[in-house]
C-alpha cells in the first residue's frame, strides 16, 4: 500500500546513517574546491529571533573558523504562518525568556511602521557584505526593538532610499532562496544543506562544528543547549509537594504531531521529576481542523523532530502516520483509559507506537497492541471505539489553548506560564522550580 511505501521511504531519508553520508560528501566537495565554512544567515529585522541571533554571532566566529554570508528577508509566507498574529506575540515572549536565560539584551517592543520597516531592512542588505555589518545591525535592531523611530530613521543612509528599487527587490530574492532551500522562517543559518534555527537549535551547529574540528581538536565547548537540560538536581531537603494539592503540568497536544511525541514523553518526566500531576488536553490535528501544514514545513519538521528525538535518546522514524482514523480511534479511548487512571501511559504508548515503530492505528491489530501494551482492556476498548463524545472535548481543549494566546501543539501550561512548542520546557521547569523547590 501507498502508506506503507511511505513510511519506509521517510525512515530511510531521516537515518542517521544517510545523514552522515551526506554530511562527508559535502565536507570532501568543500574541500575540494578549498572554500571556506560559510554560514548562510537569513535576518528579518522584525524577528526578534533574528536579533539575539546576532548577538551571539561574533562569539561563535572567535570560536570556529567560519564566515558569514547575511541574507535579509522581510515578509512572511503566509500558508507557514495560520496564525500570524499570535505567532508574532508569542516568539516575542519566547525570545525574551531566552534573552533572560543566556544574559543577552531582550527585545521590548518593535516599530510598528510597515514602511520603516521596509527602509530598515533596505539598510540591512545595503551593508551586508560589509566586515563590520554585525556591529552597524545590531545598532539598527537594539533601536528598532526599543520602538526607537527617530534612531532607526537616522540610521537610514540617503544611498538607500536612492536606490530602493533594487534593495528591495533583493529582499525579495533572499525570500525567495530561503524558500528554495526549504525553510520559511528568519533568525535562521543554513549550513551544509542543515537548518539551525535561532538559539533553541544552535548547539547542533556547534555540534557538527566540533566534529569537523574546525577550529583544532581543542574545541568542544557547546554554549547554547540550555533548553535541553531537563529535570534540573533536587536540594537534599526538597520535599515533594501534596498530590492533592499540587499543581498539575498541562500539556495540550496531538496525537499527529510529532512534536507532542516528544513533549509528551518529556512533560511526563519533568512531571515525575517533581513528583506533580501531568494533566493531558488532546486536540485535533491541524489537518483535521482545515489548517494547511505545507510539504516545505512538514519536511523540516521531520528532519527537526529526528535531531531532537536522538538527543533526548528517544526512538523516531518508522512512522505509521495516525491521520484521519487513526486519530480519530485514539481519542475514542482517551475517556475509558483515563477512567482507568492510565491516559498518560496509553497516549505516551499510543505516540511511541506510530512516531518510532510503525504500528497502525487504524488496523484493530494495531490499535489492540497499544492498548494492551498500556495495561488496558481490549475487549472493553473495542466498544468504546464508535463514541463520538471526545470531539466535544477536544474542541473546548482547543478552545482553553486559544484562551492563553497559544494555537499550536504541543503547548505546556504550569500556574501562570504557558508556552508552546517541547523545547520550551525548560521555561516550564523555572517556574515549577519557583513555586517548589
Amino acid at each position: 500500500m501507498k502508506k506503507h511505501l511511505i513510511s519506509y521511504i521517510t525512515n530511510m531519508i531521516l537515518s542517521d546513517k544517510r545523514l552522515n553520508k551526506k554530511r562527508a560528501r559535502i565536507e570532501n566537495k568543500r574541500i575540494k574546491q578549498g572554500l571556506p565554512h560559510t554560514l548562510e544567515v537569513f535576518l528579518a529585522i522584525d524577528d526578534p529571533a533574528s536579533y539575539l541571533l546576532l548577538q551571539v554571532l561574533p562569539e561563535l566566529q572567535q570560536r570556529y573558523a567560519v564566515r558569514y554570508a547575511f541574507k535579509i528577508v522581510l515578509e512572511k509566507q503566509s500558508s507557514m504562518f495560520p496564525e500570524l498574529a499570535l505567532w508574532r506575540a508569542n516568539v516575542l515572549s519566547d525570545n525574551q525568556k531566552l534573552a533572560a536565560l543566556y544574559q543577552l539584551t531582550s527585545p521590548t517592543q518593535a516599530i510598528e511602521d510597515p514602511e520603516l520597516s521596509k527602509l530598515a531592512s533596505c539598510q540591512l542588505v545595503a551593508m551586508a557584505d560589509s566586515d563590520d555589518f554585525i556591529t552597524h545591525a545590531l545598532v539598527l535592531f537594539h533601536a528598532f526593538w526599543n520602538d526607537d523611530s527617530t534612531t532607526v530613521g537616522s540610521l537610514i543612509e540617503p544611498k538607500v532610499k536612492d536606490n530602493l528599487g533594487a534593495l528591495q527587490k533583493c529582499l525579495r530574492d533572499n525570500q525567495a532562496e530561503l524558500a528554495h532551500k526549504g525553510h520559511y522562517l528568519s533568525g535562521i543559518i543554513y549550513y551544509g544543506q542543515e537548518w539551525y534555527w535561532g538559539l533553541e537549535r544552535l548547539q547542533y551547529l556547534e555540534q557538527r562544528l566540533n566534529e569537523l574540528l574546525i577550529a583544532g581538536a581543542s574545541v568542544k565547548q557547546v554554549s547554547y543547549n540550555k533548553l535541553h537540560q531537563l529535570c534540573l538536581p533536587l536540594a537534599e531537603n526538597w520535599q515533594a509537594p501534596n498530590p492533592k494539592q499540587a499543581e498539575p503540568l498541562t500539556i495540550y497536544f496531538s496525537v499527529r504531531s510529532p512534536y507532542s511525541y516528544l513533549g509528551l514523553w518529556r512533560a511526563r518526566k519533568l512531571a515525575e521529576h517533581y513528583q506533580i500531576p501531568l494533566k493531558l488536553k488532546p486536540v485535533l490535528p491541524m489537518l483535521m481542523r482545515n489548517l494547511p501544514v505545507p510539504k516545505q514545513k512538514s519536511m523540516y519538521i521531520a528532519h527537526d523532530t529526528k535531531r531532537e528525538a536522538n538527543e533526548y535518546a528517544l526512538p523516531f522514524g518508522k512512522i505509521a502516520d495516525p491521520l484521519g482514523a487513526g486519530v480519530e480511534r485514539c481519542y475514542a479511548l482517551f475517556d475509558y483509559a483515563q477512567s482507568q487512571c492510565k491516559e498518560v501511559e496509553f497516549m505516551c504508548n499510543f505516540t511511541q507506537a506510530v512516531w518510532s515503530q510503525r504500528v497502525w492505528a487504524d488496523t484493530d491489530k494495531g490499535l489492540k497492541s497499544i492498548v494492551e501494551r498500556s495495561g488496558l482492556d481490549w475487549q472493553q476498548a473495542k466498544q468504546c471505539l464508535t463514541d463520538e463524545t471526545w470531539r466535544h472535548w477536544a474542541q473546548a481543549n482547543l478552545k482553553e489553548l486559544y484562551s492563553l494566546g497559544l494555537w499550536g501543539v504541543p503547548s505546556f501550561k504550569y500556574q501562570n506560564t504557558a508556552v508552546f512548542g517541547q523545547d520550551k520546557l525548560a521555561f516550564i521547569e523555572q517556574q515549577i522550580r519557583q513555586s517548589l523547590v
